[in-house]
C-alpha cells in the first residue's frame, strides 16, 4: 500500500502584457490599448471517490498548471492557464516542506489550494496620458512602450500522508489472529496465513450488526521497536490514529498474554499518547488450540492484573457474537 509520497507542484506563470496602440487611417499609431496578460493557473489537490491509495504519485513526481497567455490588442485581457487538479484518496493529509499541516483531506470533493497562479503582466492600455492625445508622435513611441512581465507561479515540495478512515482498529503483536478476525466480522478478504507479517498492509472491512456499519481495519501485527521503525515499523501506526474504537487481539497460544498486551501498548503510547486516550476491547483469541482449564487461568490471570477479554475462536465463531455486540457498545 502506497500511503506516504513527497512530490512538487507548480503553479503556471502569468501572461506578459501587451504593447499596441490604436491605429486608423487617419493615424498611424494612436493611444495605448495593450491588454493584460491571464493569470497562471493554479494546482489544487481534490479528493476522489476512485482512489484508496497515493498509488497515482509513487512514480510521477512533479506536477503543473498551465501558464497565462499574453494579453492582446484592444485592452483583450490573455487567457487563464488551466488548472490541474490532482486526485487523492479521502483521509490524505497534505504538509508543506517544513511540515506544516496544510490541510487533513476527508470527505470525497472535499479540495485545497495547494499552488497559486502567478498574475498576469499589465498591458500598456493601462498608461494615463495627462494631455488626452489622440495621436503620438514617432519619436515619443517608446515612453508608451510600457508593458509588465507575468509573476511566476508558486512553486511548493508536499508530503501527502493518507491515513486509513477506519471505526474501529484491529491491533496486536503478528500472528494474533487479526486477519483471520476481520474476514469473519466483515465481507475483507484478507491472505491468511499462521506465519508473522501475514498482513503487510492494511486491510478494511465493514461490518453490519444489528443495524449499525462499522469500518474496521486490520493493521499489520506491531512488534516492539515499531515506533522506531522496526519490523513493519510505524509506517502503519499512522492508521489507527483515526479510530474511535480499538479491537486488542492477544493470543491464547501466547505463553505471557500480558507481557504481549504490555508490548503493543507501549509501541502505540511511543508513538503518540492520544492513542492511549482510545477505548480498548482486549480479545483472547484461538481458543480453539488450548483446553479449558489454560483457558481459565490464562483469563483470570489477566483479569487480575485488571484486563477483562473476551475470549473468542474465529475457526469455530464462539465468543464472535459477543464480541459484536461489545464493539457496537463501546463505538457509540
Amino acid at each position: 500500500m502506497v500511503d506516504y509520497i513527497k512530490i512538487n507542484a507548480k503553479a503556471g506563470k502569468g501572461g506578459k502584457g501587451s504593447v499596441s496602440f490604436q491605429t486608423s487611417r487617419s493615424r498611424k499609431k494612436g493611444p495605448p490599448d495593450g491588454g493584460d496578460g491571464g493569470d497562471g493557473g493554479n494546482v489544487y489537490l481534490e479528493v476522489s471517490k476512485d482512489l484508496s491509495t497515493l498509488l497515482p504519485y509513487r512514480y510521477k513526481k512533479n506536477f503543473s498548471a498551465g501558464d497565462g497567455k499574453n494579453g492582446g490588442k484592444n485592452n483583450r485581457k490573455g487567457a487563464m492557464g488551466e488548472d490541474t487538479y490532482l486526485p487523492v484518496p479521502a483521509g490524505c493529509r497534505v504538509s508543506d516542506q517544513k511540515g506544516t499541516l496544510m490541510a487533513d483531506l476527508t470527505k470525497v470533493g472535499e479540495k485545497v489550494l495547494v499552488a497559486k497562479g502567478g498574475r498576469g503582466g499589465r498591458g500598456n492600455g493601462h498608461i494615463k496620458m495627462s494631455d488626452q492625445r489622440s495621436k503620438i508622435k514617432d519619436r515619443e513611441s517608446s515612453l508608451w512602450e510600457w508593458f509588465e512581465e507575468g509573476e511566476k507561479g508558486q512553486e511548493i515540495y508536499l508530503t501527502l500522508e493518507l491515513k486509513l478512515l477506519a471505526d474501529v482498529g484491529l491491533i496486536g503483536l503478528p500472528n494474533s489472529g487479526k486477519s483471520t478476525l476481520l474476514s469473519k466480522l466483515t465481507s475483507a478478504t484478507p491472505e491468511i496465513g499462521n506465519y508473522p507479517f501475514t498482513t503487510i498492509v492494511p486491510n478494511l472491512g465493514v461490518m453490519t450488526h444489528k443495524g449499525r456499519e462499522l469500518v474496521i481495519a486490520d493493521v499489520p501485527g506491531l512488534i516492539e521497536g515499531a515506533s522506531q521503525g522496526k519490523g513493519l515499523g510505524d509506517l502503519f501506526l499512522r492508521h489507527i490514529e483515526r479510530t474511535k474504537l480499538l479491537v486488542h487481539l492477544v493470543s491464547a497460544e501466547s505463553e505471557n498474554p500480558k507481557e504481549n498486551i504490555d508490548t503493543v501498548n507501549y509501541e502505540l503510547a511511543a508513538y503518540s499518547r492520544n492513542l492511549m486516550d482510545v477505548v480498548q476491547i482486549y480479545v483472547l483469541t484461538k481458543i480453539d488450540t488450548i483446553d479449558e482449564k489454560e483457558l481459565k487461568n490464562k483469563a483470570n490471570r489477566l483479569q487480575k492484573n485488571g484486563i477483562k477479554v473476551i475470549p473468542i475462536s474465529s475457526e469455530t465463531g464462539e465468543g464472535l457474537d459477543k464480541l459484536k455486540d461489545e464493539i457496537i457498545s463501546k463505538s457509540k
